[in-house]
């Protein structure tokens, strides 16, 4: 009977008529597989309806109230969420210009005055990503022309299925993007990939350089051995595994393993990177080598910071003890992914930076 079409709600609140519109679809379900419907909830909530007095008792304004709160409270929430995702996706999704390294087209992105200084992003992340999300560029473009670019293989700049495309080109996509902004020498800032990318950068072109800073990288004197988790990780990937060796090992050491943060991470990277770019990138990690005699004769004022639980912390540490000319910071208590956006990492690069700018 309350399914009827002619039956009139115009006396009932809208929360109640929702309800009992709900159950009427609930109760014509019921009927049409062959039950009876659930007449007797339909029942209930006239019955509460009229023991609420019409919604005048105070017990039930109060417990309305609540929930009201409540509702509201959750709609608010997922305003900040949506609002925080769009910022996000601005910040990761920064455009910028174009230019041509050796047949690729490569994206960077610059702003403000001054000496120049050039960021160099991670592996399997973009210039947004990795320095515009911990704030990184924009804190240092109001000092400096800072200029962040796509590596090859990642974000907005062109992606290639060779090994040998990837490697020392890296290097090399620096020096040309500064020779398309006629730029004669530049601080240049790495992290992770980007770390192992610059230190090459300095052994390569160290004329080039101001200063250098490979963070959250390091050096080892057994590249072969460390370099089979790259490989393993490149085979992983190749089977539609993901990312899963490299997160791994980047867990810090000697603490339970975030399995969850892990998984989370694997299906973001494989969904929003090509998979066999970045096979293709790990595959030619080799040509980034360095001899320990190279660190020993470098020139070029060098930083490096680490967090203090980055299971690559051994590795910088390596390389501080061989490499001329370098400082190593430390981020107490920060793993891979914390020590960049941390006030320690931003102190570093300003007090390092203003050192060496003429």
């Amino acid at each position: 009977m309350i399914g009827a079409a002619n039956r009139s709600y115009t006396n009932y609140p809208g929360d109640v008529l929702i309800q009992m519109e709900a159950l009427r679809t609930h109760s014509s379900n019921g009927r049409r597989q062959g039950g009876r419907g659930d007449n007797h909830d339909v029942c209930s909530i006239i019955g509460r309806w009229k023991h609420c007095g019409g919604g005048r008792n105070p017990a039930c304004l109060e417990e309305r109230m609540l929930i009201s709160i409540a509702a509201y409270a959750v709609l608010l929430i997922l305003l900040v969420v949506a609002v925080a995702a769009a910022y996000l996706f601005i910040l990761w999704n920064r455009s910028g210009e174009y230019f041509d390294s050796n047949g690729a087209r490569l994206h960077y992105v610059s702003k403000g005055k001054g000496t120049p200084v050039i960021l160099v992003h991670g592996f399997a992340i973009n210039l947004g990503g990795n320095w515009f999300f911990p704030h990184v560029f924009q804190r240092l473009a109001k000092d400096y022309r800072v200029i962040a670019i796509d590596n090859r293989g990642h974000g907005r700049s062109e992606r290639f299925y060779e090994a040998e495309k990837y490697g020392t080109e890296f290097a090399e996509d620096i020096v040309r993007l500064m020779n398309h902004l006629k730029i004669e020498k530049a601080h240049v800032i790495g992290y992770s990939m980007g770390g192992f990318i610059v230190l090459k950068l300095a052994t390569m072109y160290p004329e080039r350089l101001l200063s250098v800073a490979p963070c959250g990288a390091g050096w080892t004197p057994n590249t072969a051995q460390e370099l089979g988790l790259m490989q393993d990780t490149a085979e992983s990937l190749e089977r539609g595994t993901g990312f899963i060796p490299l997160l791994e090992w980047l867990e810090p050491p000697g603490r339970p393993k975030r399995w969850w943060m892990i998984k989370v991470l694997n299906a973001f990277m494989s969904a929003l990177f090509d998979v066999n770019a970045m096979a293709a990138v790990l595959r030619s990690f080799p040509q980034l080598e360095v001899s320990e005699e190279a660190l020993r004769r470098n020139t070029v004022p060098a930083l490096a910071v680490i967090g203090g639980v980055d299971p690559i912390r051994v590795f910088a540490e390596q390389m501080a003890a061989v490499m001329a000319n370098l400082e190593l910071v430390v981020v107490p208590g920060a793993d891979h992914g914390t020590a960049l956006p941390s006030r320690v990492a931003m102190r570093a690069f300003r007090k390092f930076l203003a050192e060496h700018t003429r």
